[in-house]
């Protein structure tokens, strides 16, 4: 069968904002198991900075969704995008889609095999769903895509078991099922799954799907997100002092630990050869040394801020107070 003919596979990664889809990604892009992956990204904002803390070695195989969520108001641009790939006869086995955070992954799962377009060349194999183990309850409480993505998935991975105890996790545990008693569940730190359980798996059953929810297959889909969460995305060219980074960060979590949902960024540091990745969800903070600052790229730091009512320029002048001396 020639590649014009062949019969794509598609897994959709899904999960609220920092659960850890990102850090599944590039899992999957760095086993060896022999598999040509084209990734499509899909960012709230204009700018995604995901597309820098993916492996940075798949070239034209990335393919970027800005500024709009693919179950909404991109989906025709899913479309463009996947048929491209044929199109442009792009060396590939299998389409990975990353969603945002905050979408329903219903609606992207419809798209192909609503489509007929697209019919001819992709299947839907599975839908996976990254779930942040710690902050679940809160997830679950205050944002409506938590539970869509729990109950849309053929796999979940339950991520950050070693952020709670035992007791807890087997609640949590208890919680998933009851949302979704069909899917394959795992534990996992840093979404360390075997990849043979999440690609090539063939999970996704329409059928199934039908018996849960019978409307999957009406083409009318509506999608409302909550208006209050916006992405702020944040630049400064001149190095910070890390230590006035860290200073402002607990400051804009003690004052607006409730409102920030997530936030993740590239730090240009004084004095450092190396890119700083930091990210955090809710009060959870971290970051880590990346590659080398590459001799012609602009060194520069870059943030987004995913919230409610986030007041930019405060976030604005906060970061201008990092700078170094």
């Amino acid at each position: 069968m020639t590649q014009q003919q062949k019969e794509f596979p598609v897994t959709v990664v899904t999960g609220f904002l920092g659960s850890g889809k990102t850090t599944l990604l590039n899992r999957m892009l760095q086993e060896n198991h022999g598999k040509k992956i084209a990734v499509i990204l899909n960012e709230i904002g204009d700018v995604n900075l995901d597309s820098e803390l993916v492996v940075q070695s798949i070239g034209e195989e990335l393919k970027i969704m800005n500024n709009g969520c693919v179950c909404c108001t991109v989906r025709g641009d899913l479309t463009k995008i996947c048929l491209d790939l044929i199109k442009k006869k792009i060396n590939f086995d299998h389409v990975v889609i990353e969603t945002t955070g905050m979408a329903d992954p219903s609606p992207v799962a419809q798209t192909f095999f609503m489509d007929e377009n697209l019919r001819k060349y992709f299947y839907l194999d599975a839908v996976v769903t990254v779930v942040d183990a710690k902050h679940i309850d809160q997830n679950l409480a205050e944002i409506k895509e938590t539970q869509d993505q729990i109950g849309f998935a053929d796999v979940i991975l339950l991520n950050k078991v070693d952020t709670i105890d035992e007791k807890r996790l087997q609640e949590v545990e208890n919680k998933i099922k009851t949302i979704n008693p069909i899917a394959k569940l795992f534990r996992t730190v840093n979404s360390n799954v075997q990849i043979g359980e999440v690609l090539a798996i063939n999970a996704f059953d329409l059928q199934a799907r039908i018996e849960i929810n019978p409307d999957i297959t009406k083409e009318y889909h509506e999608h409302s997100h909550d208006d209050a969460i916006q992405s702020i995305y944040l630049e400064e060219n001149r190095p910070l002092d890390i230590e006035k980074v860290n200073r402002f960060m607990q400051l804009v979590l003690n004052e607006l630990g409730n409102q920030v949902l997530r936030y993740k960024g590239i730090l240009y540091i004084k004095n450092e050869s190396k890119r700083i990745v930091f990210q955090g969800v809710h009060t959870t903070m971290g970051s880590n040394e990346d590659r080398e600052w590459l001799p012609d790229e602009e060194k520069k730091t870059r943030i987004v801020f995913i919230g409610r009512h986030l007041p930019k320029d405060v976030l604005e002048e906060g970061i201008s107070l990092c700078v170094a001396k």
